[in-house]
């Protein structure tokens, strides 16, 4: 099951959202995608580039700090399969979102990696 994307998650305040959007526009020289908010977890979510901006209070991004990177993938599934069968670990699943589904995967190396099953038309760009 190969990777689509990896994103490197950047975690700043709620306030500072928009900021950091711009930050990263700046830096990466990309437009950011659109801002999708998650009622589920608390969080709110940019894609600029390579990265993806995350935000809430701090009780919403705690679980998601010891995130490394955020994988898309086609098949949760048969990705989680094939991590399990080399030793990976289930973290936790995440409540369903409109754009996907994704869990948190510990690999055998220590990193804690979120894999992300995006919906038809789910991609953030």
């Amino acid at each position: 099951m190969p990777i689509n994307t990896a994103l490197v998650p950047v975690f700043t305040e709620e306030d500072r959202h928009s900021d950091t959007v711009v930050l990263y526009q700046h830096v990466t020289g990309t437009a950011a995608g659109p801002t999708l908010r998650m009622p589920a977890t608390g969080l709110s979510a940019t894609v600029v580039g390579p990265v993806l901006v995350l935000s809430g209070a701090e009780e919403a991004l705690a679980p998601t700090r010891a995130v490394g990177v955020v994988f898309t993938v086609d098949s949760l599934a048969g990705t989680t399969e094939l991590l399990l069968a080399q030793g990976a670990e289930l973290v936790r699943d995440l409540p369903a979102m409109p754009h996907g589904r994704a869990r948190h995967l510990r690999h055998p190396d220590g990193l804690v990696a979120e894999y992300l099953e995006l919906a038809p038309g789910g991609q953030p760009s």
